[in-house]
């Protein structure tokens, strides 16, 4: 394994002027608009593969797919899962597509790759994405998870979008969340809300693409990877 090489990370989240991701129960709440999930499907199509935490995956039980009612157009690509499980049980069932769970509780199914992780630091786990062949990865949270990828400094675009269309008040919300982003966000309006990002918005920010369907290298399971990289034992 390549040491310090990584996939390209996107952050993408959204909140209202409030800062909120969720209820105070732990329901989502309606925050993107049209807008902003075209934008973000878009975002999913592009992408190798889309990350969540734990907590979000437990709760909700995202799909992570780019869906056509969302682009308006059939989706020409779908990305890898990826599920930063730390020490949690995440059940989580083949769907046909590479998924990863990075963390240390064994998997159930042969088609789940388990990438052994002890405790919560994401360089190493990400140097092992980027050997299966994972060049960019989209990371929808929740907060505890981009918070962690900011905090570490492994973050190369950070996406807010923010229900509220107060420019002031969606950085407010931001900053008030993240202490981490940098002081200097660029600003512009989308649909029902204000589209927040670390950088410039006019034009089209570059990153690295794929082909439209991306091969994932699977590496062989073997002692030489840390802790067998594969888990085929029983939840």
């Amino acid at each position: 394994m390549a040491q310090d090489q990584r996939p390209f990370i996107h952050l993408n989240l959204a909140m209202n002027q409030q800062g909120q991701v969720a209820s105070a129960e732990g329901n989502a709440l309606p925050l993107s608009c049209l807008d902003d999930w075209r934008r973000v499907h878009h975002l999913r199509e592009r992408c190798d593969a889309i990350a969540v935490g734990a907590r979000t995956w437990i709760k909700d039980r995202p799909r992570l797919t780019v869906r056509g009612e969302r682009l308006g157009r059939e989706p020409q690509r779908q990305p890898a899962r990826i599920i930063f499980a730390g020490s949690h049980q995440c059940v989580v069932v083949p769907d046909g597509r590479p998924t990863f769970v990075i963390g240390s509780a064994a998997l159930e199914y042969d088609e789940i790759t388990l990438i052994r992780a002890q405790g919560w630091r994401l360089r190493e786990p990400l140097q092992w994405l980027h050997a299966y062949g994972i060049r960019s990865l989209l990371v929808e949270g929740g907060p505890t998870l981009i918070r962690s990828f900011l905090s570490e400094g492994l973050t190369d675009l950070v996406t807010l979008y923010v229900r509220t269309t107060c420019v002031e008040s969606a950085i407010k919300a931001a900053s008030a969340l993240f202490s981490e982003l940098s002081s200097s966000i660029a600003a512009q309006p989308l649909g029902e809300g204000i589209l927040l990002s670390n950088a410039p918005l006019e034009g089209h920010v570059e990153w690295p693409l794929s082909a439209p369907e991306p091969e994932i290298k699977v590496l062989a399971s073997s002692g030489e990877m840390p802790g067998d990289s594969r888990d085929r034992g029983e939840a």
